[in-house]
This record gives C-alpha cells, structure tokens and sequence, in this order.
C-alpha cells in the first residue's frame, strides 16, 4: 500500500511538471505572435512622404 502512495505521488509529481512546461510553451508562443504583430504593424505602418527614405527594419 505505501509502495503505491508514493508512486501516485511521483507520478502527481510528473504531470503537474509537465502542465508547467506546456504551459511555459504557450505562454512563449503567445508571446512570440504578439511580437509578430509589433513587427508587421510597424513594417506595414505609412512611411511619411517627408522622409524620403525606406523604413530600416531589423528583426
């Protein structure tokens, strides 16, 4: 009976480890569209006339 407790607590252990790694990853992943979204506002952000030169975008 103890043999089994502790392997339901290592494998309780297990899961929530890999819940925060999944979450981790989604939480990098949103992060990296909302960093596409920045870049594609300002890449397609008007160029004022006055300027007379192309925007420098570096990713």
């Amino acid at each position: 009976m103890e043999v089994s407790g502790v392997k339901q607590q290592m494998a309780f252990a297990g899961l929530r480890a890999a819940q925060t790694a999944q979450l981790n990853v989604l939480q990098a992943v949103s992060a990296g569209l909302e960093n596409v979204k920045a870049v594609q506002a300002v890449a397609s952000a008007p160029v004022p006339p006055s300027s007379g030169k192309l925007l420098d975008i570096k990713v």
